[in-house]
């Protein structure tokens, strides 16, 4: 009988739940390094032309890159038709690559170059990383995939801000920037060696007009209800990776401390496993609409707290509490509603809550800054919170 260590060593060379947790662990540390020190970095150059309204055009770049990236995702079926899924992924994770070696210029341009190649391997990334699970894993086993993924991302989420704040503190932008390009570049290293060879590019369905493919996906009310889902689960997480940053700065507190926030916040992904639970026992309707409740309420309460830092950020982590039960169950709806020989093209449209939940809420925030402090960007993105609550009412009672 094979010993533990052994099988675990075994199941990462095989496509399957343990293999794609770790694709998805690699390109999280990867990731998750620059994810504090961009707002950081954007707020700071920013500062040196508008001091009064840096934060506002913080907002406005983040809103600007995730609508180019927006109409990118549309490009995505057609690439993978062309090369193939996994010539894909790659090109995704080279964008990324590429991003991080502008960013590492210091510069607003270079900057621009960074959040833009990042925003583009998340949306190839993700598409790609999606059809792969369907493809491999059954549907049975959704919730035990996502929930691993989740778990083993944890650390890279969890000490990856941390890590990357303190590199930005002592050695600049650079040092962040570099690691992240590494880690990367062990991930395409892996990831051919999975080999991952169906389906070929012959057999992937030629892609539909992206018109046709939104209609297609916006006239299902399951679709749609699996989309805002997820638009408000990461609308909040777009928050929580910039604004909490930019507030701590505004109220001189250490840049340090957004990135323990940050991965402290993320450490809460370990709770998967005991989300996992819940979801076996109660299904996943109920602990999603209590979590967009809960995390939607605290935020807002914020607000009372908003001149006791310690206070703020505690209360700002029970809130991530909640969230977390969404990033473990928000994308099954979108598996279990969408027929399995138009994913292909489902997925890009699904995949486009990203960029939505980014520029939205970022041009909203734009425009709130230039009339109020940071309390009205924690007031929205509750609000939002609570809106979608009520509307992932309407999920199935046996979901």
């Amino acid at each position: 009988m094979a010993s533990p260590s052994a099988a675990s060593s075994s199941a990462l060379l095989v496509p399957g739940p343990i293999a794609f947790a770790a694709i998805y662990a690699l390109d999280s540390g990867a990731r998750a390094l620059t994810a504090t020190v961009i707002p950081l970095q954007a707020y700071s150059l920013y500062k040196e032309f508008a001091t009064q309204n840096a934060d506002s055009y913080v907002g406005t770049t983040y809103s600007a890159v995730a609508m180019i990236s927006f109409f990118g995702t549309f490009l995505t079926p057609f690439v993978i038709h062309r090369l193939g899924r996994n010539a894909t992924y790659v090109i995704g994770i080279l964008c990324c690559m590429i991003g991080m070696t502008g960013l590492a210029t210091s510069t607003i341009p270079g900057l621009g170059l960074g959040m833009l190649g990042r925003a583009l391997s998340g949306v190839i990334g993700s598409v790609c990383l999606i059809l792969f699970i369907v493809d491999f894993i059954p549907r049975a086993n959704l919730v035990r995939s996502e929930t691993l993924r989740l778990f083993t991302s944890c650390i890279a989420w969890g000490f990856g801000p941390v890590i990357g704040v303190e590199l930005y503190e002592r050695y600049g932008i650079a040092a962040p920037a570099a690691i992240s390009i590494a880690v990367h570049f062990g991930l395409i290293l892996y990831f051919r060696r999975l080999k991952l060879a169906k389906p070929s590019v012959e057999s992937t369905p030629p892609p539909r007009n992206p018109l046709t493919m939104i209609w297609r996906f916006a006239s299902q009310k399951r679709l749609r209800l699996s989309w805002l889902i997820v638009f408000g689960r990461s609308a909040w997480w777009s928050m929580f990776f910039t604004y909490p940053a930019l507030y701590l700065q505004d109220h001189g507190i250490d840049e340090s401390w957004a990135g323990w926030l940050v991965g402290v916040g993320n450490l809460l992904l370990g709770l998967s496993p005991l989300v996992r639970m819940v979801a076996q026992r109660l299904g996943i309707r109920r602990p999603i609409i209590g979590a967009f409740w809960c995390g939607g309420a605290l935020t807002i309460g914020l607000v009372l707290f908003y001149d006791r830092p310690v206070v703020f950020c505690l209360l700002l982590l029970l809130a991530a509490t909640f969230i977390v039960t969404l990033d473990s169950l928000g994308n099954i709806p979108f598996m279990r509603f969408a027929r399995p020989r138009e994913l292909p093209q489902l997925a890009t449209v699904f995949r486009t809550y990203v960029d939505t939940a980014e520029f939205i809420p970022s041009a909203i925030y734009a425009v709130l800054l230039t009339m109020f402090d940071f309390r009205a960007v924690f007031v929205f993105a509750g609000l939002l919170a609570l809106m979608v609550g009520v509307a992932a009412t309407w999920l199935p009672r046996r979901l």
